[in-house]
């Protein structure tokens, strides 16, 4: 058994080379897209995917009113009759960042059903900035800010995501996500 004498230079060396890599990210800004890309590698493990076991379905008051990044207003009444998608994010959420790339494969595979309707609502207080966003990353996700909220949908977590169907919320969650499974695209274009 050899006896290795603990080296404390070595280990201030390595201490301050992790604080000046972290001490930059953040300083930089680059630590929400570097924590959201980690996130993200995380999410194509498939270990983190949404429970569709839930609770009883819960009638859904339509009283949000929504503007596109486009600036058309949207009355979620208009949304009655679909099946909808709705994930709150924001573009300083690293979480919201890791699962962005998983909605946005999902949206691709569905976003011809007319009956399936995806609504990112961006809680960043500057919307301009998640346009700015989505455009960087070249997501074709149809993003929205609030006019006026869901009563209903009051969850201060993010990211948060909820399926309306036949006017019931028949799904929510609270925190990231990989939803591009078979299963859970099976489950929005279900008519159920």
């Amino acid at each position: 058994m050899t006896n290795k004498k603990f080296n404390w230079k070595k280990e201030l060396i390595s201490w301050a080379v992790m604080i000046a890599v972290f001490g930059t990210l953040y300083l930089t800004g680059l630590h929400t897209p570097v924590i959201g890309k980690i996130q993200s590698l995380l999410l194509s493990t498939h270990l983190i995917t949404p429970d569709l076991d839930q609770k009883e379905a819960v009638t859904f008051n339509f009283n949000g009113i929504l503007k596109s990044s486009d600036g058309t207003i949207i009355n979620s009444e208009e949304l009655s009759d679909k099946t909808i998608f709705i994930n709150y994010w924001a573009t300083w959420c690293p979480p919201c960042l890791g699962e962005l790339p998983h909605i946005n494969k999902l949206y691709q595979q569905v976003k011809s059903d007319p009956n399936v309707v995806f609504l990112l609502i961006s809680k960043d207080q500057d919307f301009n900035k998640a346009i700015r966003f989505m455009d960087k990353k070249e997501y074709d996700l149809p993003i929205y800010t609030e006019v006026k909220g869901f009563d209903q949908l009051s969850s201060r977590v993010l990211p948060s995501s909820y399926v309306i169907k036949n006017g019931e919320i028949v799904f929510e969650t609270e925190g990231m996500s990989n939803f591009n499974t078979q299963e859970f695209k099976d489950f929005l274009i279900s008519r159920y």
